[in-house]
């Protein structure tokens, strides 16, 4: 019975945003179903509250394991976290080989230590323990001192080499895993994000962000939880990587602008739509959406700025190409043209990375497309072409005959994809466009 479940093994906090009530939330939001295997249960986490209760559930998870090999359960992922002795670490080896399916994929979040010490509540044998549960993982999350402990080194404060990290990112290669995750990274002061390696496929890199200065309780498990989410969903690690620091750092930054008491948690509810709008987009490849907002205006600015410095620097001067942009392209601009002169622009993505837009108007000729470009990095990958059949529906739906655009006459390459799509030349036109310079382009045309 192949059930597509994951199963997340923590602690429950009944009160503060960490381990399971983390865990469960993000998992669930992006449509994977999540099943819960609770170590302890804890009238409040740990940190900040005095007085809390708890309550060790070692002695109900092998009957619990019994149950489910009784139903025949077999999970597609594990998610584990924070375990409090070896007893538990040896239970959950245990669930490992009686509940996984030939191609369940084990997740290990060796929570023990930070900071260059072991958590007051594990002895100084606890981290070959630890060691010995990521030996049977495929993808581990451990932080420098937990990863330093495992692998028996003198921890070292940051900031780090690249060197360095590299280095202790190799060792980990003799547990056997697939993929290292190393969380807390700092190369210079004022930055921390994550360092990754896919042993498998050599795939590695880093994704940094500002510092927020504070002790935030949770951050690891919404860091945890968001990189299962994201990986179970299908991106790629450097993806899943990325979705997970961006809501571990939104979270921290809603919950530092509104002033609440950072012991309950960090806020990271809210961030859920847009986590789940990411890992969706990355998840489903190429997507192309109408924009309105003032964010996606602003990244379609920006990216205007790339782009036109790209494809037109052969061309037209830098001193036209600034003036064409503050012109045409500027937010300001952009913004009139959608809000006043019946313009409607899309934002391509691919995956959960801009990689163009268009912008386009109908009038009495047809269906003008006025800008469409698409980044360097992104291009033969047949986005155009997508973007293409888009415009072709839209005109078709909007009663227009035909879709036309302009080109610079010396912009070969652009005229060659045009041509390809179905455009031919029409004509061939020289505008004014004030402070002295002028567009010489062609005209061209696609019925559809």
């Amino acid at each position: 019975m192949n059930q597509e479940r994951i199963l997340a093994v923590h602690d429950i906090s009944c009160v503060g945003r960490c381990s399971l009530t983390v865990a469960l939330p993000i998992i669930s939001s992006v449509g994977l179903e999540c099943s819960v295997l609770p170590t302890a249960v804890l009238s409040t986490h740990t940190g900040g509250f005095k007085g809390f209760t708890y309550r060790d559930l070692t002695e109900d998870m092998v009957p619990i394991d019994q149950h489910w090999m009784s139903l025949g359960l077999r999970f597609r992922a594990f998610y584990t976290g924070f375990l409090g002795s070896f007893e538990q670490i040896d239970i959950v080896c245990r669930l490992f080989d009686d509940l996984s399916r030939e191609d369940t994929t084990i997740y290990v979040d060796p929570v023990m230590a930070d900071a260059g010490k072991l958590y007051s509540v594990f002895g100084p044998d606890f981290p070959a323990g630890m060691r010995r549960l990521c030996e049977k993982a495929d993808v581990i999350m451990p932080n420098l001192t937990e990863l330093s402990l495992m692998l028996g080194e003198e921890w070292v404060p940051g900031p780090y080499t690249h060197e360095y990290v590299d280095s202790m990112i190799e060792k980990a290669r003799a547990f056997g895993v697939k993929k290292v995750v190393l969380t807390g990274i700092s190369f210079e002061e004022g930055t921390v994000g994550a360092v990754y390696r896919d042993f498998e496929t050599g795939e590695s890199g880093e994704v940094m962000r500002p510092e927020v200065p504070g002790y935030f309780h949770g951050t690891g498990d919404v860091f945890g939880s968001a990189l299962v989410g994201a990986c179970e969903s299908g991106l790629p690690l450097s993806q899943a990587v990325e979705a997970a620091v961006n809501l571990t750092v939104s979270s921290i930054l809603r919950t530092v602008g509104s002033g609440a008491d950072v012991k309950y948690g960090v806020d990271f509810e809210p961030g859920l739509r847009e986590y789940i709008r990411e890992v969706g987009a990355s998840a489903s490849g190429v997507t192309i959406e109408p924009v309105s907002d003032e964010a996606s205006l602003r990244a379609i600015a920006s990216l205007a700025s790339t782009v036109w410095n790209e494809a037109f620097a052969d061309m037209i001067s830098k001193e036209q190409i600034d003036y064409m942009l503050a012109k045409y392209q500027s937010y300001e601009a952009i913004s009139e043209q959608v809000s006043s002169k019946g313009y409607t622009y899309l934002l391509v993505r691919d995956g959960n990375r801009l990689a163009g837009y268009c912008g386009y108007a109908p009038d009495d000729r047809g269906l003008f497309l006025s800008k469409i470009y698409i980044l360097e990095e992104f291009r033969h990958r047949g986005l155009a072409g997508k973007v293409f059949a888009v415009l072709r529906d839209t005109a078709k739906a909007l009663g227009k005959d035909c879709i036309y655009l302009t080109v610079n006459r010396g912009n070969s390459g652009a005229i060659a994809v045009y041509e390809h799509e179905g455009f031919e030349i029409a004509e061939s036109v020289d505008t004014p466009i004030g402070n002295g310079f002028e567009m010489n382009d062609h005209v061209m045309v696609m019925r559809v």
